[in-house]
């Protein structure tokens, strides 16, 4: 009869136990799916984690912890708290260095079980201040198709309820309850030194009773038992049993001798346990389902609420004026100069000196107007292109130039007849002729054409030009070419051969003669290696020429990453030919290795309407800067214009109302880098703000405009758009290559 007793009294106290936990456990994971729809929100869960412990009276805490530096702007701990304190509800920020939540059992566990766990009582000093337990429950989240977890969880349990739960058990006259968690730990006892201090071995080793730890491990193994054992001298029966939601143990220890107690005292303890129980039992489930079933529905189609959300770079014409005009100036100077010393070259020694001083300052302006800044075109990821020119003599006539226009790059490599003076001037004659006339033609035969008939006209020194032209879409990789008597390049592809090429007259020579131009597909990484016959034609001591047949053997076998190491390593080759002997022609090497078409760049960043928001954005326009090599004065005007626009909708779009989304996306569309700042607040229109009339003092203008006049001016296209309630600014810059 005792046993029935025990095994009611303990069953009974283990579904109320049970009328506790399981409604937690149950709220936990219809909460887990709110978490889940937040992810993007994480200043709102804070408000969540207040929400539960509001909502859930038995709860006395509740975190959501999440992974280190899960949202890099919150840092590395991020676990928004809410506990019980007397009447009211606190909230703080659990993670700390003092409190370092990652080795915490009721986080550490549930993380590498990957399912849900009920913590070993303990007393937390971080956040409840109270002796409690903690349901952890992970929080998964689908990345990529593999689910990982972001967060923990957790709602905590004063144990006080259920201490006193557990002490109210009464067996007999002396007969009592405890329970023991799943290592062994007293969570109650009415010997109050063992609670939190002893498990039920190290209490059986202080008191030299090794039956007590066997029990021990019988709890451990078994769900139910029923054994006896002598304590503190009395032999005393146990009857325990698992709590089925926390793996902890409920014990009912009496005394063996009061067994034989009148049965009618028994029975009328049984009945009044039972109906206490009854009674206890449907005034907990029915507290619990009345105050958990009737929020749960309110808050899931809140949370639908709340989860809802919509989320939304032409090439500039190149002016030559400048450049032109300082060509001519140089040109000028230079011819005005070399004719001057080469006139008084016989005269003194002094002369000489002074000539060939200026045969070097002429060299540096020649060199000049040769492009020498690689990479030239950063921002083009099409592309990527070296080249070198090495004058036999102080001046040279070799060439090479290139710009891009239109999404295309015009490029030349050429050589003059002759060396000397006269040869360099014609070489910058042919240079800036290259520039201005591709601007008028799109066909290379025309331009080169053009070329040509200038060159011809009043050529009584009989001069000419070999040159190739190229112009490569760099949208298509498709290249149109013409060459004019000059050596053909090689191109490295699937095989390394000389590029087939109509040979044409040189340039000057015969004005009105008709060039065919030819056109050839370039594939991806594909490099057209360009050379003048300074290279072909380097001789050695022993008088052999480098030849032809020599650079492609050379470049057919040689493996490079770079156009810049493929000619490093082909001078590299001339030179270990010829070995000390003197430079008899310029040398000129192009190379370009086209990297295939361009990808599309785009880039976000989500800001919250708060002035201190600025230096996110403003870091956001220096790493679009680094990505697309833009120059520093750029990115600094990108940045006064995007702060003005994004400075107006903090402080106006939204008025007295936090925490609404900014959103600040950028894209390249060709040489068009596109900004959009987006926002659901008040619709306004700045492009219709008038321009502040500049020519008013200070005190005399009217407030207000000087912003978007600022953005009208560093911008080159500034627009507004209405869509769906959203405020869609958009700004276009165009940027040099």
């Amino acid at each position: 009869m005792t046993y029935r007793n025990a095994e009611a009294l303990t069953k009974n106290t283990v579904l109320q136990t049970e009328q506790i936990l399981v409604p937690i456990i149950k709220i936990a994971d219809n909460y887990r799916w709110l978490v889940q729809q937040m992810e993007k929100q994480p200043d709102s869960l804070a408000l969540l984690t207040r929400k539960i412990v509001e909502n859930t009276p038995d709860v006395i805490g509740s975190a959501i912890a999440f992974e280190p530096n899960y949202f890099t702007e919150k840092g590395y701990y991020f676990a928004p708290y809410s506990y019980r304190e007397g009447d009211s509800i606190k909230t703080i920020q659990l993670g700390n260095e003092n409190y370092d939540y990652f080795v915490m059992d009721w986080y550490q566990t549930p993380m590498s079980i990957k399912k849900a766990h009920w913590s070993e009582p303990y007393y937390d000093s971080g956040g409840g201040n109270a002796l409690m337990t903690t349901y952890s429950l992970p929080v998964f989240i689908d990345s990529c198709g593999v689910k990982k977890i972001m967060a923990i969880l957790t709602m905590d349990l004063a144990l006080d309820w259920f201490t006193q739960s557990v002490s109210s058990l009464k067996i007999l006259e002396t007969g009592y309850a405890s329970v023991i968690s799943r290592n062994g730990t007293f969570i109650t006892h009415p010997n109050k030194k063992l609670i939190m201090n002893h498990t039920i071995f190290s209490y059986a080793e202080e008191i030299n009773n090794p039956e007590l730890t066997e029990i021990g491990y019988s709890m451990q193994r078994e769900k139910t038992g029923f054994v006896s054992s002598t304590l503190n001298g009395v032999e005393r029966m146990m009857y325990f049993t698992r709590l089925p939601s926390s793996d902890w143990t409920l014990a009912v220890i009496f005394p063996k001798s009061e067994i034989y107690l009148p049965l009618r005292s028994i029975s009328i303890i049984l009945i009044i346990v039972i109906v206490t129980g009854l009674i206890l039992l449907t005034f907990i489930i029915t507290k619990i389902v009345t105050k958990q079933l009737h929020p749960l529905g309110r808050f899931a189609l809140t949370a639908r609420d709340i989860a809802k959300g919509n989320f939304k770079a032409l090439l500039p014409d190149i002016h030559t004026e400048d450049e032109m005009k300082e060509l001519h100036d140089a040109f000028g100077y230079m011819q005005h100069n070399l004719d001057h010393y080469i006139t008084s070259l016989t005269e003194t020694t002094s002369a000489k000196e002074k000539i060939e001083s200026e045969l070097r300052i002429a060299r540096e302006i020649q060199m000049s107007m040769i492009p020498k800044t690689f990479p030239p075109f950063p921002s083009r990821k099409e592309i990527e292109q070296y080249a070198t020119l090495i004058p036999a003599k102080e001046v040279g006539g070799d060439l090479y130039d290139y710009f891009i226009n239109e999404d295309k790059l015009y490029f030349i490599i050429g050589d003059v007849s002759g060396k000397g003076i006269p040869a360099s001037l014609l070489m910058a004659v042919t240079r800036s002729l290259f520039r201005s006339v591709s601007l008028h033609f799109n066909d290379v035969a025309d331009i080169m054409s053009g070329l040509n008939n200038t060159l011809a006209e009043n050529n009584e020194s009989n001069m000419f030009v070999t040159l190739f032209l190229g112009i490569l879409d760099l949208r298509t990789g498709m290249l149109a070419y013409c060459n004019a008597g000059h050596n053909p390049p090689i191109i490295i592809q699937d095989e390394t051969t000389y590029f087939p090429v109509i040979p044409n007259l040189p340039l000057g020579l015969y004005e009105g003669f008709t060039y065919t131009g030819e056109k050839y597909a370039l594939k991806k990484n594909s490099t057209l290696f360009l050379y003048t016959d300074g290279l072909t034609e380097a001789e050695n001591i022993q008088k052999n020429l480098y030849s032809d047949q020599r650079l492609l053997s050379f470049v057919s076998k040689l493996s490079f990453s770079s156009p810049q190491q493929l000619i490093d390593n082909v001078m590299n080759d001339i030179k270990q030919h010829v070995i000390d002997a003197e430079q008899s022609d310029d040398l000129t090497m192009l190379a370009i290795t086209f990297k295939g078409i361009q990808e599309k760049y785009d880039k976000m960043i989500t800001l919250i309407n708060e002035i201190e928001q600025i230096s996110l954005l403003q870091q956001f326009i220096e790493e679009i800067g680094n990505d697309l090599g833009l120059e520093n004065s750029l990115v600094m005007k990108l940045n006064l214009a995007l702060e003005e626009a994004v400075s107006n909708v903090i402080l106006y779009a939204y008025p007295k109302i936090p925490g609404k989304k900014i959103i600040v996306s950028v894209s390249l569309k060709g040489n068009d880098l596109i900004f959009t700042v987006t926002d659901s607040g008040v619709p306004f229109d700045p492009t219709l703000t008038d321009n502040p009339d500049l020519n008013l003092s200070a005190e005399e203008r009217p407030i207000g405009g000087l912003g978007i006049f600022l953005i009208k001016q560093i911008m080159n296209e500034v627009t507004y758009s209405r869509i769906h309630d959203i405020n869609v600014f958009t700004m276009k810059k165009k940027i040099d290559n």
